[in-house]
């Protein structure tokens, strides 16, 4: 039996600069756990994130062409096309999401693929909420000074 460290809670490698400019803070998450699902997207709404929830992968790559989130938090153990399928899918859409993995798994070789997957970050369940509401901010942050002149210059 091989042993090994678990992975931190929370890993992040990057955070992209947002390409897409929203007036409003977009939100995915993907998770088939519908309890932890709303949990998390009551906190975010309250904390003033524009959020939307799915339940399976192939969801998750659908309403990401869609309605183009700037954040996707994605469970890697779903129906319907796990967490890495729909990753690679919404990375070919935009490279510019933050693209959060969020799951149980703590084996090292699970972050090392997230990695090689293209998510920015690996979050660990239970999350700490308030870690996550600041990496986020600090994604929106990046682009928010630029939306908030162009609309005082536009009027």
């Amino acid at each position: 039996m091989q042993r090994y460290d678990p992975v931190p809670s929370q890993a992040l490698w990057q955070i992209p600069s947002p390409a897409t400019r929203h007036h409003e803070p977009r939100v995915l998450i993907a998770d088939d756990d519908i309890d932890a699902t709303r949990a998390i997207c009551l906190a975010l709404e309250d904390a003033d994130f524009t959020v939307r929830a799915v339940h399976t992968g192939l969801d998750a790559v659908s309403l990401a062409r869609k309605w183009r989130p700037g954040v996707v938090l994605l469970d890697l153990m779903m129906p319907l096309g796990d967490g890495w399928e729909a990753a690679e899918a919404i990375r070919a859409i935009d490279l510019s999401m933050l693209l959060i993995a969020h799951t149980s798994r703590t084996d090292p070789e699970d972050l090392t693929r997230a990695q090689r997957t293209g998510f920015n970050g690996y979050f660990v369940k239970p999350t700490e909420l308030d870690g996550m509401i600041a990496v986020f901010r600090d994604y929106f942050s990046t682009h928010k000074g630029e939306g908030d002149q162009a609309s005082a210059s536009s009027g």
